[in-house]
């Protein structure tokens, strides 16, 4: 089915009956828009794209480098340092079929940046079909442009500090944007239910948990949308074919190499590690993620909500959501956003490790949400106020998404390059390829950047050193210095006691680093 042919989706303040000639003015608008629609939807991937893809370099970090790695692997079989037994594997393979085109880091950063580009896409289209046109079209602006989302965030005085969110080599902002895709396959199939459609939707979400493991939370909610149907029973069963038929040879895999269906998903889970932040953290960076005017829609929402539930909505008054779904307006989609947004906030909250980007399922229903919230400035029924209200939100959303330019800070290429990249390269030109590489820190970074075989030591304790007694003759053990960023915590392996120990030869000093050769039993 053309997508054409799907009935607008809108409020019904957006729809007002109308008779004569506003009605035949309101329908020149629709179609005007219908027009340009394709258009403007290409110029909104083409900008987000343009955005996210500024400043490629070829310096990563941890877990970008164990993508590229894995991704190394499928493309020959061998790498010198892997963890496909406890990552999800899609994006690597992805990075692997761009490889075999050009074999480059860059090639790596066009392909995420691309995927996350189209979010926003997904977010307007599946957000048309259950918040109406104009609360959608917010909601994609805000993740196409919104600082947190293209990398730019405060870096604590008054300024702005660049990460990679936009292009990063990670699964976070991927996974939003097949999970929005599952969003949008998902409504399709409520049009028109068959079970070709809710295969489809089924598979899409399987992609969601293949591209990243944390992604379970949304899948689960989603997979609700079979239980809408009048034919619940053969949806659902076609929705689960088309998961199963997804992530079915992945499972399949991971049995036959590792001994257990589930066994990959659980290593991920038992070694995802680090430093403990309270149950609240993500409702403290929530105004960082969906910025203040996110957080203003949300509040306008609650307001309209409760202006319904309490039955002071008169005729023309503050609208309902509506869908323009058959059947879609007796479903609660606000409340189903509402459900899916706390049920990804407790399950990322109950994590004992947390960081900003682990909770970026959260901006799908928040932000359709919130736009659904900020429409209402759009839909006075006086002209005056109206175009106020397109005033005051089109200002809003300039100050909101201005602080994103500083993307466009730097060079198109960002040629800087890590300490661990001129170590990997010291490493690469002196050292014998069948050269084994011992390191407890950033053993990924010396892998992909040096092309050596790396094994990860122990972070500290007695384990470290018991494990620094093995190492064979030849190899070569990476030992770091103190740092001011280690406020008093000692590093590990200590290079008093490297020194002090007759199997240990420095081979050269790098500022933040000594590189030793290990000699004798």
């Amino acid at each position: 089915m053309r997508e054409e042919s799907v009935p607008e989706i809108a409020s019904s303040a957006e729809r007002p009956a109308q008779t004569g000639t506003a009605a035949g003015n309101s329908l020149q608008a629709i179609g005007r828009w219908t027009a340009f629609e394709p258009l403007c939807l290409l110029l909104l991937v083409a900008a987000a794209f343009l955005i996210r893809l500024w400043g490629m370099t070829k310096m990563h970090f941890w877990d970008e480098n164990v993508y590229l790695l894995n991704a190394g692997y499928f493309v020959n079989r061998h790498a010198g340092f892997m963890e496909i037994d406890q990552r999800p594997p899609l994006l690597p393979l992805l990075f692997a079929g761009v490889f075999h085109l050009w074999n480059s880091d860059y090639a790596a950063e066009i392909v995420t940046a691309l995927l996350n580009a189209l979010g926003p896409l997904f977010m307007f289209l599946a957000g048309r079909r259950i918040v109406g046109q104009s609360a959608a079209a917010i909601a994609a602006l805000l993740l196409a442009f919104g600082p947190f989302f293209v990398g730019v965030c405060p870096d604590g005085s008054g300024g702005f500090a660049l990460n990679c969110n936009g292009h990063s080599l990670l699964t976070d902002c991927p996974a939003l944007t097949l999970a929005l895709v599952s969003l949008w396959l998902g409504l399709r199939a409520l049009e028109k239910p068959t079970v070709l459609r809710f295969l489809g939707f089924g598979f899409s979400l399987a992609m969601v948990v293949l591209m990243r493991f944390g992604s379970l939370s949304s899948v689960g909610i989603l997979s609700l949308l079979a239980l809408a149907p009048q034919r619940r029973v053969k949806a659902s069963i076609a929705g689960a074919a088309g998961f199963v038929l997804g992530i079915g040879p992945y499972l399949c895999w991971s049995k036959l190499q590792y001994g257990g269906f589930l066994e990959t998903l659980k290593r991920g889970w038992w070694n995802l590690g680090g430093n403990e932040e309270p149950f609240g953290y993500y409702l403290a960076i929530l105004p960082q993620m969906i910025s203040w005017l996110g957080l203003a829609g949300l509040a306008l929402w609650l307001i309209r909500k409760g202006w319904e539930l309490w039955g002071k909505r008169q005729p023309g008054d503050l609208p309902r959501m509506s869908s323009g779904i058959p059947g879609g307006s007796r479903l609660p989609w606000d409340l189903f956003l509402m459900f899916w947004a706390v049920a990804v906030l407790l399950f990322f909250s109950s994590l004992s490790h947390k960081e900003p980007r682990y909770a970026i399922p959260l901006a799908a229903p928040l932000l359709l949400l919130s736009g659904s919230g900020l429409s209402t400035l759009l839909m006075s029924g006086k002209n005056v106020l109206k175009k106020a209200g397109y005033a005051l939100l089109a200002g809003a959303l300039i100050v909101t998404v201005w602080p994103s330019h500083h993307r466009f800070d730097g060079g198109f290429i960002d040629r800087s390059v890590s300490n661990e990249m001129i170590v990997a390269q010291f490493l690469k030109d002196s050292l014998p390829s069948s050269t084994v590489l011992y390191a407890n820190e950033n053993y990924p970074d010396f892998a992909y950047y040096s092309g050596l075989t790396v094994i990860d030591l122990p972070e500290g304790g007695d384990d470290l050193y018991a494990a620094l007694k093995d190492l064979s003759a030849g190899s070569v053990l990476i030992a770091y210095k103190a740092s001011d960023d280690d406020e008093g915590s000692p590093v590990e392996p200590a290079l008093s006691f490297l020194d002090s120990n007759p199997r240990f030869t420095r081979i050269r000093e790098f500022p933040t680093l000594v590189i030793y050769r290990t000699t004798g039993p």
